[in-house]
This record gives C-alpha cells, sequence and structure tokens, in this order.
C-alpha cells in the first residue's frame, strides 16, 4: 500500500496473538494506524454506540488524511 492511510481497528478481546497479527497488517502502509478498542467484540463496534464511534472516528480520520494528503495522526 506504501504510503496510503490506513487504518486498523481491533476488537480489545481478542488473543494477543491476533491483536500482533493485526499490528502486522498495519506495516502494509508506511502511515498507519492500529487502534484496539478495549472491552470490545467484533459484533459490539456494530452495535454499541461507544465502540461504534471508534471505528467510525478511524475511518474519518483516514478520510481526512486523503482529503488533506496528509499523513494521519499517531
Amino acid at each position: 500500500m506504501g504510503d496510503k492511510p490506513l487504518a486498523v481497528v481491533s476488537a480489545g478481546t481478542q488473543e494477543p496473538e491476533w491483536l500482533d497479527l493485526q499490528d502486522d497488517l498495519a506495516t502494509l502502509s508506511t502511515d498507519s494506524i492500529h487502534r484496539v478498542v478495549e472491552g470490545a467484540t467484533h459484533t459490539s463496534v456494530l452495535h454499541y454506540p461507544s465502540d461504534a464511534q471508534a471505528t467510525s472516528a478511524a475511518i474519518v480520520e483516514v478520510v481526512a488524511a486523503v482529503r488533506n494528503d496528509r499523513p494521519l495522526a499517531r
């Protein structure tokens, strides 16, 4: 992906090994963030407002970085 903005959002209830794999996924771009939503599950990031907000915020952050031609905030 080169330097294209990439956000990886993970549910915090995952095994540490899974989160390590998500860290590896984030290395696909030199401009990436990996956010872990503590206590979240894969379902809660869709159905619970506070968890869904974390996912939405990451999407908005990537879109803003692309629109403004700037790197993601770390």
